[in-house]
């Protein structure tokens, strides 16, 4: 619009121009009148459309001038409607200045300061400006003031520079205090009230809240003035012109050239667009589908008012004085009342839509205040002005990055959620200029340094805040009033720092996450509900800019959803991605004899008939294959441990031949309790920082079948240890895979045993670590020391004892005394098979085809199980049969029977007696409580530091074995044994990682929540993700921030089904125990609430001196002992082993 009637000769208010607001028109009525709101109003419903797109006056001006004594809200005051504006007839009539009273609003009025033209030569081709500015509100004006303090040949470039501002800004003090303006206050309020109940709550504190942060009305006068008065001292120089073109030439070049309207042309080394919402010179590669903040006010001479002079009125919700047409539809587009008092009788008085699309119209907006105002007994003397306001929100953001430069307004800097702008403006010219002047000295040109810029004024953390705050955007404007209220009766019951942050721009992303988190809690259980509901829409665009760092946030529902995310995972989409329970053979029911033969991974095997090598084996297992049968019939689980724990390994020299031996009563620095890959990782740690170390733990080898990402052992410095590497690793989710299976491209290695044991051992005996074959019976915590004393009388003092004793949890207190809320058990052998069908450079990660068919019976289903394949050599390979995760464990002859039924069908024949080198039993209890902050110390699978959702744990523990010696050994140079205690406990389960676990933890627990189908598309889903987010996701490397994205991603890739599930998971005890810890540890760490940090990390103070722990007397039943009662229990439900009732999410 400006350009077009500038071209035609029309004179236009700074707000409309192309060097300033285009499409900002911002209205003023003159009035002197008396009678009731709704008389004034009704002669202006008939003007509205001119006075949005002219500034002609329609009631006679005032004889004498007005002082301006009001401001309008938060943020801008202004009309801001692109597209109509775009569309005005350019024929206006010029604008007449005598139409307008000498008042401070007057649109033809200028402030009184000379104002330098730029010198002569500069801004030429020879002498290029460092900056052109294009636009003198506060985004231009802020970021010259900062460019010229800084040194640079500024030109600030507006048709009328010294045009007074027409929007009115409101502020939080503190943000203009931290600006050094708070001297640009015309009138300040110590308070500010919300209202989120109607006339018939009570008005309590939770209905009625009172924001003690001091509020202000800016003094636009002021402000321009200092900051013009800035830029003239410090040598910017003024253009007096608008702008038509900018012509920047090839991608490298240092100079862009901007052309005037007249023709003339000025040349730069960088252009800054702050033209606001008008889009003038910077570029958008999406289409802009913005929310509206819709608002009529009027500044007003009153007979009284209710409203105390030292507190405004943020926000009023209560909606029961309006009519039984406008309280329906209030019910689905709420308003607010917004006031700011300025004296008894004079006040500025808002109708609000907070956010709308499309906006609610300017008739209903005065409708409602004016049924407001009545209810209110505020008898309207006369408006001295009238207001509108209608702030794009959200939308995309400018193409990133692009050689014009962009603030305030054309850069996305109105705060999606709120419509704030004026003080993150003034903030972020701060980094532009500084992002700007370093490019610059650093020699940058061309798209090389406008993406620089770009970047710092757009970061990561911001880019994905604003996602957030979009995303936030568009959950509100789908909340009724009922709904609302709750949201912000909760929002405004967060602390402090939360929501003044959020409202200020001033969060990182962990407090945001804080907030989320607190704020869903803070809802109660019904809204709570609708809010997860009204999100789900526009997760898929909040998931995706928020991943990527983009700025394309679509504001359809479902609308953001990444295709090519969606292509990668499975090449379907996620309705073609549902699979029905059913087995290989199509048929669910069909029993097992009549299941298709699984097809092996290489052609050039064999395979036997599958009813010929099932009759073989059944004859040499003596019981049938086909049906499982319950625990009871089955050899306890416990002998399984036992063998295994107790199993020989003739290649493994005993430790006792390698450590030199404990002496009685030796004094010693640490004591480690337990010999496996953690134990003695960090035994030799602790011995490498010089300390004097002790280990006790039956000399035992190590028994069991380790599998290693080979990036993880490399990393490690361990990759020798590893006894076969494989290029790659396979998966299979059903037989409709390709017969070779589908590679996840990353290497995979079986760890030596005997290599990682020798490897271990020798830095132990490097470090001089002591050893002693024994069991330990009890440790008595002392005065700055402990004795540990042994089964066979062996007594030792050390100052930090610290238990390594995996899956043994009699000598540690967990919390709440809970048990583990999983389990992952496996059948393995270790089997000769000629000439096997497994190619030797690869490992079979998981195979989901499955070998029985799914339960017919009603209620029931099967726990899924997959086939996991280390292949040793050509006629040797490691087949094993794993459940995953289930909540009631799955008895080990159950996975036994899996594995031989799964053999027969792939036609491979063995003898059981000759070609069977190693039985494993492998048993994992998964999640469940962590170890209290206690006085002796856990590491390892004893401190659960096993992965929940996948059952990985050597590579975490021996990764933070360095970090846990560290700390210990700087803890003991203080002499408090204590608290070194409380800062190893503090070390090992951090706010972070505790965050972290229970992230892996939810997780575990719908996996073993999942069937067959859900199961495969669990996996197809997260093995589509991008490789950085599965790949780190197994290796427990993202942060707690991480993760939420990984969740976020999987949301977007999910089927229909896996998002239900999803949604349902995150409402059930599980859910609301993630997000408590995530709530309670981000308030520990960052809110500074004590209580929190009780919970979170243990307790600040010392722990106690003395204690004593036997192992007879265990502060908790021993897992076993508790997989074997559910186990039980679960037969005693009629349930056959593997097998579990299906739930009520069902």
């Amino acid at each position: 619009m400006a350009s077009s009637l500038l071209r035609a000769g029309v004179a236009v208010p700074q707000a409309q121009i192309g060097g300033h607001n285009k499409t900002s028109n911002s209205t003023s009525r003159k009035a002197v009148c008396k009678g009731s709101l709704s008389q004034q109003t009704a002669s202006l419903n008939s003007n509205k459309s001119q006075s949005l797109f002219r500034w002609r006056p329609s009631v006679q001006p005032l004889k004498q001038p007005l002082t301006w004594r009001a401001s309008a809200r938060a943020k801008t005051i202004s009309v801001l409607v692109t597209s109509q504006v775009a569309e005005t007839p350019t024929q206006q009539e010029p604008l007449d200045p005598a139409d307008y009273p000498d008042c401070e609003v007057n649109p033809n009025r200028r402030l009184d300061i000379n104002l330098p033209d730029l010198a002569e030569g500069l801004g030429t081709k020879e002498q290029p400006l460092d900056l052109i500015i294009v636009g003198c509100g506060p985004a231009g004006l802020g970021a010259a003031d900062k460019a010229s303090a800084r040194g640079l040949k500024v030109a600030l470039v507006d048709p009328n520079p010294r045009a007074y501002w027409m929007n009115n800004y409101g502020v939080w003090v503190d943000e203009f205090e931290q600006l050094g303006l708070a001297d640009c206050f015309t009138k300040t309020w110590s308070s500010a009230r919300v209202v989120v109940g109607d006339e018939e709550s009570e008005e309590t504190e939770d209905n009625d809240i009172i924001l003690n942060r001091p509020y202000a009305q800016v003094d636009r006068i002021k402000l321009k003035t200092k900051l013009l008065q800035r830029c003239v001292d410090q040598g910017v120089g003024f253009v007096a012109s608008a702008v038509d073109t900018v012509d920047h030439g090839p991608t490298n070049n240092a100079t862009g050239a901007v052309q005037l309207l007249g023709g003339k042309e000025l040349f730069a080394r960088s252009v800054l667009d702050a033209t606001g919402h008008s889009r003038r010179l910077v570029e958008f590669d999406n289409t802009f589908t913005p929310g509206y903040q819709a608002a009529y006010g009027i500044l007003a001479k009153v007979e009284s008012h209710p409203f105390p002079l030292d507190q405004m009125l943020f926000m009023d919700w209560r909606d029961s004085h309006l009519d039984e047409k406008l309280k329906a539809q209030n019910d689905t587009l709420p308003t607010f009342l917004y006031a700011m008092p300025f004296a008894k009788d004079y006040i500025f008085l808002e109708e609000t839509s907070l956010v709308a699309r499309p906006p609610i119209s300017f008739d209903e907006l005065k409708e409602r205040l004016t049924q407001r105002l009545d209810n209110l007994g505020i008898n309207v003397l006369c408006i001295d002005e009238e207001e509108y306001c209608l702030i794009p929100m959200g939308g995309v953001l400018p193409t990133f990055p692009q050689r014009t430069l962009g603030i305030g307004g054309t850069a996305g800097m109105v705060h999606p959620s709120t419509g704030f702008m004026v003080s993150k403006t003034l903030s972020s010219a701060e980094v532009l200029v500084d992002a700007v002047a370093d490019a610059l000295e650093d020699g940058k040109k061309g798209t090389a340094f406008s993406k620089e810029v770009w970047e710092k004024v757009w970061s990561k953390q911001d880019l994905r805040l604003r996602t957030f705050m979009c995303f936030g955007m568009e959950t509100l404007m789908k909340l009724n009033i009922e709904n609302t209220r709750f949201f912000f009766k909760a929002f405004f019951g967060l602390p402090y720092q939360l929501w003044s942050g959020f409202l200020s721009w001033r969060i990182t992303m962990l407090t945001l996450i804080e907030m989320g988190l607190t704020l869903f809690f803070n809802l109660e259980p019904k809204p709570r509900i609708r809010f997860m509901l009204t999100t789900l829409p526009f997760l898929g665009s909040f998931t995706a800019n928020f991943l990527r760092n983009t700025n394309d946030f679509d504001s359809r529902p479902w609308g953001g959803m990444d295709e090519k995310l969606l292509k990668k995972g499975a090449g379907k989409s996620s309705d073609e991605r549902d699979d029905d329970d059913n087995g290989p053979s199509g048929g669910g029911g069909a029993p097992a004899a009549k299941m298709k033969q699984i097809p092996v991974p290489v052609k050039k095997y064999e395979s036997k008939d599958a009813s010929e090598v099932k009759a073989q084996l059944e004859a040499q297992l003596q019981f049938s294959l086909d049906k499982p049968l319950p625990a009871s019939a089955l050899r306890d689980d416990r002998d399984w441990t036992r063998f295994q724990q107790t199993k020989k390994m003739q290649d493994q020299a005993p430790a006792a031949e390698v450590l030199a031996p404990l002496v009685p009563g030796e004094q010693l620095d640490a004591m480690v309790v337990g010999m496996g890959p953690s134990g003695l990782a960090l035994a030799a740690e602790l011995g490498e920082k010089g300390l004097k170390v002790g280990l006790i733990s039956p000399d035992v080898p190590f028994v069991n079948t380790y599998g290693v990402w080979h990036d993880e052992f490399e990393a490690l410095g361990l990759a020798h240890t590893l006894e076969t590497v494989y290029e790659d690793v396979t998966v299979w989710m059903d037989e409709k895979c390709p017969v070779g299976g589908t590679d996840l491209g990353r290497a995979y290695g079986k760890v030596g045993r005997k290599q990682l044991r020798d490897h271990l051992l020798g830095r132990c005996q490097a470090a001089g670590v002591r050893f002693h074959d024994d069991l330990v019976e009890e440790i008595d915590n002392l005065e700055g020391h402990s004795e540990v004393t042994c089964r066979g009388g062996l007594k030792v003092e050390a100052k930090v004892v610290t238990l390594a004793t995996g899956h043994n949890r009699e000598m540690l207190k967990y919390e709440n005394d809970e048990t583990p809320f999983g389990w992952q058990t496996a059948y393995g052998v270790e089997v000769k098979i000629p000439d096997h069908p497994f190619p030797l450079d690869r490992a079979v990660f998981m195979d989901f085809r499955q070998s029985d068919a799914e339960a017919t019976k009603s209620g029931v289903w099967r726990v899924p199980s997959f086939l996991y394949v280390l292949p040793v050599d050509k006629d040797t390979v490691f087949l094993e049969e794993t459940c995953l995760a289930s909540s009631v464990q799955m008895p080990f002859d159950e996975l036994k029977r899996r594995l031989y039924m799964r053999m027969s069908l792939m036609g491979i024949s063995i003898d059981l007696e000759k070609d069977i080198i190693e039985e494993e039993a492998s048993w994992i209890p998964l999640g469940g409580p962590l170890p209290v902050s206690q006085r002796n110390i856990a590491f390892g699978a004893a401190a659960c530091m096993v992965h929940p959702a996948s059952g990985y744990s050597i590579v975490n523990s021996l990764r933070q074995a360095k970090q846990l010696a560290s700390t210990i050994a700087t803890g003991l140079q203080t002499g408090d044994v204590s608290k070194t205690s409380h800062d190893a406990w503090a070390m090992i389960w951090s706010p972070e990682k505790k965050r972290r676990m229970a992230f892996y933890q939810f997780g575990m627990m719908l996996i073993a929540s999942l069937r067959i189908s859900e199961l495969r598309a669990f996996f197809v889903t997260f093995y589509g993700l991008p490789r950085g987010l599965h790949q780190r996701f197994l290796s427990m490397d993202l942060s707690s921030v991480e993760l939420l994205l990984f969740a976020m991603s999987f949301f977007v890739l999910g089927t229909n089904r896996l998002r239900q599930l999803l949604v349902m998971h995150l409402a059930s005890p599980a859910g609301k125990r993630f997000l408590e810890i995530y709530q309670q540890t981000l308030q520990a760490q960052f809110g500074g609430d004590t209580e929190a940090e009780a919970a979170a990390v243990g307790p600040a103070a010392k722990l106690p001196p003395k204690g004593q722990v036997k192992r007879t007397s265990p502060p908790q039943s021993p897992a076993s002992t508790i997989s074997a009662i559910s186990m039980e229990l679960a037969e005693n439900s009629g349930l056959n082993s593997g097998f579990a009732v299906v739930s009520s999410r069902d």
